[in-house]
């Protein structure tokens, strides 16, 4: 008990080397706090915004459709098993889809587009695709010649609303498909990444115009809690019980993106290293300085009679003491930090485009991440850089201590 006292009185006593060091413990956990929190936090918006674009997070093939997207490779029972993961645990929406490329035309104008048939209801509680139509109106629940298309589309064939579009292409019979449609809403593709020509319509009219018979190309699934993407996936399969479908989570259905989400979380992680090195210096002068500065102090302190054991101890009960108190505070302003991040968001000058997806702003996270790895890596680092110089004097002569300048 008599050494947590002399413990105290000396923090006490020298009120600005323990505030300095209280300081620099205190500003690297709140930096290493945001840092995290606004590390995975963008992150985690990047994955939202990606998988409500378009994807979801898991797709319902046939197999074999992701690596060679056949037109003729399609699923025949699409309300039979969306009925059976409708009652999957954590399955939230999800809705089909029949997809083909075709040519379209406007005047004098000509590409490729990408036809994309939809189930408007269905789509709108698993992706935000209505939200996207900032002109015109999104398809209505009937089936009609009504389309609606991506801003760059609607730019290369020179097409506003209620123009025509006539499109081109193979029917799954064999049959040249052939139609003409009425744009009814243009995609603010600026939001999102889809420079590519595409055209959305009814689900329903897209077969009829491609000869599909009611069948689909895929299924899009959206849960309530995207960690438990992969648990869900198996549970489908099962659900499922066919080994002629493919279910994949959207690592898989977007390999690229993945990929370079997790180069760029290496070298997050990189830099958090370089960080905390650099804190870890930081703590170390200090510290060595507060035991050099103090080295007549500890030969009194065994001049008197103290135990090297019991001067080692003290230096270090001061460190976690000081520790104690500086994470402490850092975890209250890292908490609050994040929060006003999550909550807020801090705006970027000019928007990032990332895999595909414009990200306008940077939005922090709070998670046991945010506040247990700073806290762990200060107490670790504290206790680690004040070991050398605590057994420094504690090995220190008495004699020669007290006659040090």
């Amino acid at each position: 008990m008599l050494i947590f006292k002399i413990v105290s009185r000396n923090i006490l006593r020298q009120k600005r080397r323990s505030f300095l060091t209280f300081l620099l413990m205190t500003s690297g956990f709140v930096f290493l706090s945001l840092s995290i929190g606004i590390a995975d936090g963008s992150f985690l918006n990047l994955i939202k915004l990606f998988t409500q674009n378009y994807t979801g997070h898991i797709q319902i093939h046939k197999k074999g459709y992701l690596e060679n997207p056949c037109f003729y490779n399609t699923i025949n029972s699409a309300d039979k098993i969306e009925d059976k993961i409708s009652c999957i645990k954590d399955v939230k929406a999800s809705t089909p889809r029949s997809r083909f490329t075709a040519l379209a035309f406007a005047g004098k104008k000509t590409t490729g587009v990408r036809v994309i048939g939809i189930d408007p209801e269905k789509e709108a509680n698993v992706t935000t695709c209505k939200l996207k139509v900032t002109q015109g109106n999104y398809i209505a629940n009937v089936p009609d010649k009504n389309i609606i298309i991506s801003y760059n589309l609607a730019k290369v064939l020179n097409v506003k609303i209620r123009d025509q579009i006539v499109l081109i292409g193979q029917g799954a019979d064999g049959s040249v498909a052939n139609d003409i449609f009425i744009v009814s809403g243009i995609l603010n593709d600026k939001s999102a990444g889809f420079g590519q020509m595409i055209c959305y319509m009814h689900i329903k009219t897209a077969q009829e115009f491609a000869s599909l018979y009611g069948r689909i190309h895929e299924i899009a699934v959206v849960l309530s809690d995207i960690s438990k993407t992969k648990n869900t996936v198996l549970r489908i399969k099962k659900a499922i019980n066919d080994s002629s479908y493919e279910v994949s989570p959207w690592q898989e259905i977007e390999k690229e993106f993945y990929k370079s989400m997790q180069a760029d979380e290496k070298g997050r992680n990189l830099s958090f290293i370089i960080f905390m090195i650099v804190v870890a210096a930081g703590i170390l002068d200090t510290v060595l300085m507060t035991i050099l500065e103090r080295t007549r102090e500890f030969g009194l302190i065994r001049a008197i009679g103290a135990r090297s054991s019991q001067v080692f101890k003290l230096i270090i009960y001061e460190t976690l003491l000081i520790t104690s108190a500086s994470v402490t505070a850092g975890a209250v302003i890292g908490f609050t930090g994040n929060y006003i991040i999550m909550k807020y968001g801090i705006s970027l000058s000019e928007p990032v485009f990332f895999a595909g997806v414009y990200l306008d702003r940077l939005v922090g996270t709070i998670s046991p991440e945010t506040l247990l790895i700073p806290a762990v890596f200060t107490f670790t680092t504290s206790l680690i850089v004040s070991v050398p110089p605590a057994f420094r004097a504690a090995l220190l002569l008495p004699f020669e201590a007290m006659h040090k300048p």
